[in-house]
Parts: structure tokens; C-alpha cells; sequence
């Protein structure tokens, strides 16, 4: 089935967890090479079908990194993955790719044929656990890139210790609205602002205490 497309659409932006999942990638070149490195860095397991492939993809195959088949893309190569992308000068694969990884119920993504994309890929940049993601819906990448670039240099090491911090006191705590506040001083209260300004023993004693006179501990998980 076509679907509408429409330049006054906004995206809805999501992070995939692709660990473990199939993805497909036609194409070879230099942006599929990005894409690939991409999702291998998400965990994923990666089929990459193209006659020729890059120095990094043939080697990242040679290491067992990612499966290459040397070969054309032929009908039925979409069945069997979660994800589909394209990345190939010949439009025409492009949009015979496209229309069968749609039939079966694929998400596909089409380098530079915005009307072939189910979703779009935004310009990223990673700190620890955190990633910066700029989209311009397709419109202009460039711009894109030198957004994520000056949003990215702004992280700090201050910010991924935060987050880390925050990810462990998740994991441990139990649910519950004393938990949500406690998360919120470490990120933007009293407690973050105590470690931004590296006073960790004050930041830890204020966590302590806050930890004992809360009632996370009497919430239930």
C-alpha cells in the first residue's frame, strides 16, 4: 500500500533498541558503511547485500562483526529482518527495496529519497550514555550536523557521570513518587548543582539524606 507523504508532517522521534535484532542493508559505499557502523554500535545483526562493499565493511566482515553477501539485491532479500536500509546510487533498487520491505511490514529507511523513508536518521553524537540527536525531517542535513556538533560539545564529563548516577539510583530504587524527586535533585536540583560544582562529599551527604528521611524505601517496586 502507497502512503501519503506529506512535507507538513512532523517526525515522531524514537531510540531503537535494535541489540540482537536482524537488519537489513543494501548497499555498499560510504553512507551505507555509516549506516552500518551505526546500528553494529546499537547491538544489532547486521546482513549487508551489496556487489562491493568498503575497506571497513569487508574487514568488519572478515571479523564476524556483520554478514556481507557479494551480490546483487534480489526479491524476497527483506523477509527475515526487523529493520531495512538502503543505501544504494541505483534508485531503482532503492525503490524496489523500499516497496517489498513495506509489503511484508517493514520500517525502511532510503538514503537521499525522503519519499521512499518510513522514518529519517538524524545527526548523532554520543557521550556516555547520552546521545544528541538533531533532525531536520530530511530537509537539510548539513544544517543538521552542525547543530548536533555545537549541541554535542556541550555535554560534559559533569553530565555523563549524572546520568550514570541516575541510571544506577533507577536501577535500585523502588517506583514511586520519591524516587521521581530524588531524580529530579540529581539532575537539576540541589544535588546536581553540588556535583557541578565538585563538592561530591556535600552531594553525597545531601543524597544520604535524602535517601533516609524519603519514603523511597517503604514504596513498593
Amino acid at each position: 500500500m502507497k502512503r501519503a507523504m506529506s512535507s507538513h508532517t512532523l517526525d515522531y522521534p524514537v531510540c531503537l533498541r535494535l541489540e540482537g535484532r536482524s537488519v537489513l542493508l543494501v548497499g555498499g559505499g560510504a553512507i551505507a558503511e555509516g549506516r552500518a557502523l551505526a546500528v553494529l554500535d546499537a547491538g544489532a545483526r547486521l546482513r549487508v547485500i551489496a556487489p562491493e562493499a568498503t575497506a571497513t565493511l569487508r574487514r568488519l566482515a572478515a571479523d564476524g562483526r556483520l554478514e556481507w553477501q557479494p551480490r546483487s539485491y534480489k526479491a524476497g532479500d527483506v523477509r527475515g529482518h526487523h529493520l531495512v536500509l538502503a543505501a544504494t546510487d541505483d534508485v531503482a533498487v532503492g525503490r524496489q527495496v523500499a516497496t517489498e520491505a513495506r509489503d511484508v511490514g517493514l520500517w525502511v529507511n532510503t538514503a537521499d529519497e525522503p519519499a521512499l523513508c518510513d522514518f529519517t536518521l538524524p545527526s548523532v553524537g554520543r557521550r556516555g550514555p547520552i546521545t544528541v540527536a538533531v533532525s531536520s525531517a530530511g530537509r537539510a542535513p548539513a544544517l543538521a550536523s552542525h547543530l548536533r556538533k555545537k549541541l554535542t560539545a556541550q555535554v560534559t564529563q559533569h553530565h555523563i557521570w549524572l546520568a550514570r548516577l541516575s541510571g544506577w539510583l533507577r536501577e535500585h530504587l523502588p517506583r514511586g513518587e520519591g524516587r521521581q524527586r530524588l531524580l529530579k535533585q540529581v539532575a537539576v536540583g540541589d544535588i546536581g548543582a553540588l556535583l557541578e560544582r565538585g563538592e561530591r562529599k556535600a552531594a553525597w551527604a545531601r543524597l544520604r539524606t535524602e535517601l533516609e528521611h524519603s519514603k523511597i524505601s517503604g514504596e513498593t517496586r
